[in-house]
């Protein structure tokens, strides 16, 4: 890869972030999806794949990821169900403001809105990493709108005895937060089994975004877990966690992992599903903490065979 910073690295980069932009244009052409804007206290850019099927899946991504990430699985899910995909607020085209405090409270007022203004619901939900988190939440204020909840290593819960990247965050190191190339490839090594092999330009892009955007995660990644309470002893990680909410979903739940997840430990879907009154888990042996984006195909299965299962 080009050192960072250099004049041809910078050139590269927008090389790379036209290409990846061009790839999202086309694939969401393929797949029918119309891109829209819920405007509200925040703006919500969401992508709808409306095939005229009964049922809909809402899914949410995960930390510093965005709703065109989601096109790989869709591609095998669009048959079956209508498929809504926002970016967080913070995230891809919504709204990114300093002044805003990104905890898990406001991301489900951001979404309660954008699901009762657009009218999306009854719908099935699911989430990625801070997807999965905020999706509990909806799913705990919005019990008759949300028909199914799928976790897919979900952020929000705390197993003790586990180490993940709260347990990091608490000695000074938070994964997203990178200076260098090394350090976004120590992350992406982290977040995948196998990381894929991008393109150079493409590569080159998401290296110098993620570096661009390192005072920007460390605002939001503390907005929503308050790692200075931790540290000061006021809160516990448990304490601050959903854990305490486990017994109160009122769908069905589907908890996925992967189990190389590095991040937030497989042993988790097991933990929750113990405390989750209606409780299914599958975990992958050979992903880890994005199992939709590392095999589109495997997760596609798993999630249609579980909606199948609610007909």
């Amino acid at each position: 890869m080009t050192p960072a910073g250099s004049p041809i690295f910078k050139v590269n980069a927008r090389i790379g972030s036209t290409m990846l932009e061009s790839f999202y244009k086309k694939t969401g052409a393929r797949l029918g999806a119309k891109l829209k804007t819920h405007k509200g206290e925040v703006d919500i850019s969401w992508a709808n794949i409306d095939n005229g099927k009964k049922e809909t899946l809402l899914f949410l991504h995960g930390f510093s990821d965005r709703k065109e990430s989601f096109y790989f699985p869709a591609n095998f899910l669009k048959d079956n169900v209508n498929l809504v995909l926002p970016d967080l607020p913070g995230f891809g085209r919504s709204t990114v403001d300093e002044g805003l405090t990104y905890s898990l409270d406001n991301y489900c007022k951001w979404l309660s809105e954008f699901v009762r203004d657009s009218a999306i619901g009854p719908c099935h939900v699911a989430g990625n990493s801070l997807g999965g988190a905020v999706a509990s939440h909806l799913a705990l204020k919005l019990p008759d709108q949300v028909l199914s909840l799928t976790l897919v290593d979900s952020a929000g819960f705390y197993l003790p005895g586990h180490r993940s990247v709260y347990d990091d965050a608490l000695e000074g190191d938070i994964l997203f937060q990178v200076r260098s190339i090394d350090e976004y490839e120590a992350m992406r090594k982290r977040i995948f089994r196998k990381p894929p092999v991008l393109p150079k330009f493409i590569g080159e892009f998401m290296t110098k975004h993620a570096m661009d955007n390192h005072d920007w995660y460390g605002k939001v990644f503390n907005d929503l877990n308050d790692i200075d309470a931790v540290k000061s002893g006021r809160e516990t990680l448990e304490s601050l966690s959903l854990n305490r909410f486990c017994g109160d979903f009122k769908m069905p739940v589907f908890l996925v992992w992967g189990r190389h997840d590095s991040l937030l430990p497989w042993q988790t879907a097991d933990f929750l599903a113990e405390q989750i009154p209606d409780a299914r888990v599958h975990i992958f042996d050979d992903l880890g903490h994005v199992p939709q984006i590392e095999h589109p195909l495997k997760f596609a299965r798993q999630l249609s065979a579980f909606l199948k299962s609610m007909r």
